[in-house]
C-alpha cells in the first residue's frame, strides 16, 4: 500500500473520533458551556501531552514552539469563530459552511504556490462539497451575522491545515501538538472566564465527555493528523475532513438523530469524492521542488 493511502487512512480514522464528538458534545453542552468545555478538553490534553513527553520539554526548539503556537491560534479561532457562530445560524448551514475550507485550501495553495490545482483534485472538491451540502443544508440559504461568523471559521480551518502541512514535520510531534493544544486551552479560558463564568455541573456526563474528546478527540486526533499529513496533499486532506459531518450523521442516530435519502447520498458523494482525489499524485514536497 501506497504510504499517501495509508496516511489517507489514518486522517480518516481521526474524522471517525471527531464524528463522535458531535453527540457526546450535544450531550455534555446541557451541563457545561462551550468555551469552557473547550478550555478543560484542550488543556487536560496539553498536559497529558506534557506529562507524556516531560523528558523532552528540556529540549524543546523555536521552530517547535513557533509551529505549535501559530497552529494552536488558528484551531483557536476557528472553534471560536465556529462556537458564536452557532448562536445565530443552524447547525446544518454552519457544517456546510465550515465544510467550504475544502475549496479555500486549494485556493491558498494556487496562491502561495502560484500553481492550479490538478483536474482530478477540482472534481473531487466538487463532488464532495455538492454531497456535504446535500448532507447539511435544509431550508433558508440566506446569508447572516452566524453564516459571516462561521465563513471566518472555515478561512482559519484551511489555515491550521496548511500550517500544519509547514510545520509538523519539523520536530517533535507530541511537543508540537502539546503547544498547540495549550495555546487552544489557554485562550478559550478568557471567555470561559469573563463570559461562561467558568460554572458547569460535575457528573459522569461532563467528566466523561471531557475526558474522551481530550483523550480521543483531540490528543489522539491531532498527533495523528500532526504526524500523517505530511505524507499527503492539503487538499486531501481538507477532502478527507469532510467524512467528519459523515461519521457524525451516522453516531448522532445514537442520540435520536434520523438519516433521511438525501443525507445518505450526500455521505456517498463525500466519500466518491475521496476516491476521486485519492488517484496517485504529487504531494506538496514535490510541488515545491519543481518550484
Amino acid at each position: 500500500m501506497r504510504r499517501d493511502i495509508k496516511a489517507d487512512l489514518w486522517l480518516l480514522s481521526v474524522t471517525v473520533v471527531w464524528g463522535t464528538s458531535f453527540p457526546i458534545m450535544s450531550v455534555a453542552l446541557k451541563h457545561i458551556g462551550p468555551y469552557s468545555f473547550l478550555a478543560l478538553r484542550y488543556t487536560l490534553a496539553a498536559v497529558l501531552l506534557f506529562i507524556y513527553r516531560y523528558k523532552e520539554i528540556v529540549n524543546i526548539k523555536a521552530h517547535e514552539v513557533k509551529g505549535g503556537i501559530l497552529v494552536g491560534l488558528t484551531l483557536f479561532f476557528a472553534a471560536a469563530f465556529q462556537t458564536v457562530g452557532l448562536l445565530y445560524t443552524t447547525p446544518s448551514k454552519s457544517g456546510f459552511i465550515t465544510g467550504v475550507n475544502v475549496v479555500l485550501v486549494p485556493i491558498f495553495i494556487a496562491i502561495i504556490y502560484k500553481k492550479l490545482p490538478d483536474i482530478k483534485t477540482i472534481a473531487g472538491v466538487a463532488v464532495s462539497v455538492l454531497g456535504l451540502g446535500l448532507l447539511s443544508i435544509n431550508g433558508d440559504l440566506s446569508i447572516n451575522y452566524g453564516d459571516t461568523l462561521t465563513l471566518i471559521c472555515a478561512v482559519f480551518c484551511a489555515a491550521q491545515i496548511l500550517l500544519v502541512d509547514k510545520y509538523a514535520c519539523k520536530g517533535d510531534i507530541f511537543i508540537i501538538t502539546a503547544i498547540e493544544m495549550l495555546v487552544v486551552g489557554v485562550l478559550s479560558f478568557i471567555p470561559a472566564i469573563f463570559v461562561e463564568r467558568l460554572s458547569f455541573t460535575i457528573n459522569p456526563v461532563t467528566i466523561g465527555s471531557i475526558l474522551f474528546t481530550a483523550v480521543f478527540c483531540t490528543i489522539y486526533a491531532y498527533v495523528v493528523q500532526n504526524k500523517m499529513q505530511r505524507f499527503t496533499k492539503p487538499t486531501h486532506a481538507a477532502i478527507i475532513f469532510l467524512a467528519e459531518p459523515v461519521f457524525s450523521a451516522l453516531f448522532s442516530t445514537f442520540i435520536g438523530d434520523k438519516l433521511t435519502i438525501k443525507s445518505l447520498f450526500g455521505c456517498a458523494l463525500i466519500l466518491f469524492g475521496m476516491i476521486i482525489i485519492n488517484i496517485k499524485g504529487k504531494t506538496v514536497v514535490e510541488m515545491e521542488n519543481e518550484i
